[in-house]
């Protein structure tokens, strides 16, 4: 049946598109001959190649290698049983024909061997054009802004996300906007930016967790002294870095379990995944491919997927890797719950001395976002109840907060200026960092530690 419906023009031009939900594209190579489908391929732009039932043969194979394609795509559920299949527990030691080397792996590796990663600013410092507001709470109609400006970035990213992974070209245009939008907002109130994007619930959303740590990485690069250009590219970096994830089966992504070594090997795919469609992607900063290509690895060398070490990994990189571990660790994930924000904060400082995250970025971090977070929750020594909202200087772990509940436990209400409280400025101390209502959110401890150095 395959090879005539191939080869007949009428038949494939009569053969409606499709959606691409759970599909992923396969090489033919890869294409084992005599496997049985239990779901129709189709090229990249949805057309029928080969019905739900039929069988792989060489000469469909052939057919579609005459027609210039050389991948299609299928339901995720038989690419694992029409391609080779390893049995989950095997060696990547054993895996010879599995490697991360490839045409692109191998120009990036050279840019990066080449030294040709020196970084300089060209303007002035962001850092000194942005507005700190001390002790003033947030702008309800600026706030609300950016809320919906958010929801539309996610979204606007999702649908990039989609036609990436499904091979279409596009341009930069939009995420450079939104880079630019971003920073343009921070300058104006970055606490508020940064409470806003950290506010997004769906934690299984990658275009959500993108927003969030590229805002975040936008944040540190401004802290450390990055002028605009630099920041923006940061931004952009972040947007883009984990679309590969996209390509991941959604089996291994969204496992409750420890994975295999097999597995895992998947997941350091993802990196070159999205360099790839970067490729098709114009106008895009030339340095942000090779920071997309780096954000997991480690400055101690235990990242992927080069195990680099030190300024062998790009600043930007380095940056993006802290602003990705904080927002994945106030994430859930299948196999365990959020931290709470002062726990993931802890996590971070730890990881630091070990020198899986790059120290001097964790500091810019607590100066961002305070050893209490902003957003986060604490209990204070008069037994009130307040949330940070606003950093404080140097002094990160005397943050800028507003009292949410006094003393007998009763709500105080929003607008109440004397409920804004600058802790440099006050008697009460913080006594105890609380979970978010409704999240579930863990505290760290060492078994919650240690798992997470390799898999956040």
């Amino acid at each position: 049946m395959s090879a005539q419906l191939l080869s007949d023009d009428a038949v494939l031009e009569s053969s409606q598109t499709v959606a691409f939900e759970d599909q992923i594209e396969v090489k033919l190579d890869d294409l084992i001959v005599g496997r049985p489908l239990s779901f129709p391929i189709f090229d990249d732009g949805g057309m029928l190649l080969l019905a739900e039932g039929s069988t792989i043969t060489s000469e469909f194979r052939k057919l579609l290698r005459q027609r210039g394609m050389t991948s299609v795509r299928m339901h995720t559920d038989d690419a694992d049983k029409v391609r080779l299949n390893l049995d989950a527990t095997a060696s990547i030691a054993d895996l010879g024909a599995f490697t991360l080397d490839s045409e692109l792996t191998n120009q990036l590796d050279r840019v990066i061997e080449s030294g040709l990663m020196s970084l300089q600013n060209n303007g002035p410092a962001v850092r000194e054009e942005v507005t700190f507001h001390g002790r003033k709470a947030y702008n309800s109609e600026r706030h609300e802004i950016f809320k919906q400006q958010r929801d539309a970035t996610c979204e606007s990213l999702g649908n990039m996300m989609k036609e990436a992974v499904h091979g279409k070209s596009m341009s930069s245009t939009v995420v450079t906007s939104l880079a630019a939008q971003y920073l343009s907002d921070m300058s104006t109130d970055t606490d508020c930016v940064l409470s806003t994007a950290m506010e997004a619930t769906n934690d299984a959303d990658l275009s959500q967790h993108c927003l969030k740590m590229s805002t975040l990485g936008m944040a540190i690069g401004i802290e450390m002294g990055l002028d605009e250009d630099n920041c923006k590219r940061i931004c952009v970096a972040g947007l883009i870095h984990d679309w590969g994830m996209a390509k991941i089966p959604a089996a291994i992504r969204h496992s409750s379990k420890r994975l295999s070594e097999y597995e895992f090997f998947q997941i350091k795919k993802h990196p070159i995944y999205t360099a790839e469609m970067l490729e098709r992607m114009t106008g895009i900063p030339s340095m942000v491919p090779v920071v997309v290509y780096q954000v997991h690895e480690r400055p101690n060398g235990l990242g992927y997927p080069r195990g680099r070490t030190g300024d062998r990994i790009h600043l930007f990189a380095r940056i993006l890797a802290v602003a990705d571990t904080y927002a994945a660790l106030t994430e859930s994930r299948p196999y365990r719950a959020p931290l709470a924000p002062y726990a993931a904060m802890e996590c971070l400082i730890k990881l630091a001395k070990s020198r899986d995250v790059d120290p001097e970025v964790v500091r810019a971090l607590l100066k961002v976002m305070n050893l209490f977070p902003i957003g986060s929750l604490v209990a204070l020594s008069d037994g009130s109840v307040a949330q940070v909202i606003r950093r404080n200087g140097d002094n990160y772990t005397l943050p800028i907060i507003r009292v949410i509940q006094d003393s007998f436990g009763d709500p105080v209400p929003n607008g109440i200026d004397e409920a804004i409280i600058d802790l440099t400025q006050s008697d009460l101390k913080i006594t105890q960092a609380l979970p978010t209502p409704g999240r579930d959110e863990q505290l760290l401890t060492d078994d919650v530690l240690f798992p997470l150095r390799s898999r956040t």
